[in-house]
């Protein structure tokens, strides 16, 4: 309930600071488990890249954003759960991540840990997960500025079945495979022409 009063609140403020160019939206599947991978250029990317989703999505964010009461509430409230940015690996992290895919639901991951320009530095966890689980991947693409009243692109990707490696052990190489293929479909959905 919390989530979807959110969504209200953001959409209606959204389109009022800013004007949206969508597509792909249909690539989302309306039941399953996928994983959600963007690209991260602004700390509102998490709210317009769910926005104009119909389901509702699970956060995986830096540790950091859980450290004060309020915080703490809002961010759980609003389905997002803790990652250890510091360790190796995190495996309660990765524990939480696999038990929502099992369950048929939704998780949105911004690969490159923080925000930056490009994504050719991402990292594989979302490959991992898909192989893991067999969700498939929804490539999305932003660019924005994020200057009020600009224009905000966003791509949804066609979904990147993880059928035909069905069955393949989880090794390096795999995920390395599959981690190239996400970096190719987010960069070429976030490139499109510069924002004013």
């Amino acid at each position: 309930m919390f989530y979807k009063i959110c969504k209200i609140i953001c959409w209606i403020l959204g389109h009022i600071a800013y004007r949206f160019e969508v597509t792909g939206k249909e690539n989302i599947p309306e039941e399953g488990a996928f994983l959600l991978c963007s690209n991260h250029i602004h700390a509102f990317d998490p709210i317009v890249v769910s926005m104009f989703t119909k389901r509702v999505p699970r956060f995986m964010a830096k540790k950091e954003l859980f450290t004060k009461g309020f915080g703490n509430w809002f961010f759980n409230s609003y389905g997002a759960y803790p990652i250890d940015r510091s360790a190796a690996v995190d495996m309660q992290a990765y524990r939480t991540t696999m038990d929502i895919l099992k369950n048929g639901q939704g998780v949105v991951l911004f690969s490159q840990g923080t925000r930056m320009e490009g994504f050719d530095n991402a990292k594989a966890g979302v490959a991992m997960f898909a192989l893991k689980s067999g969700a498939p991947i929804i490539p999305v693409g932003v660019n924005a500025s994020y200057k009020f009243f600009s224009k905000i692109k966003i791509n949804y990707g066609e979904a990147i079945s993880m059928e035909e490696f069905a069955g393949q052990k989880v090794k390096t190489e795999l995920v390395e495979k599959v981690m190239a293929i996400v970096v190719e479909r987010v960069t070429a959905l976030a490139s499109s022409p510069a924002i004013k």
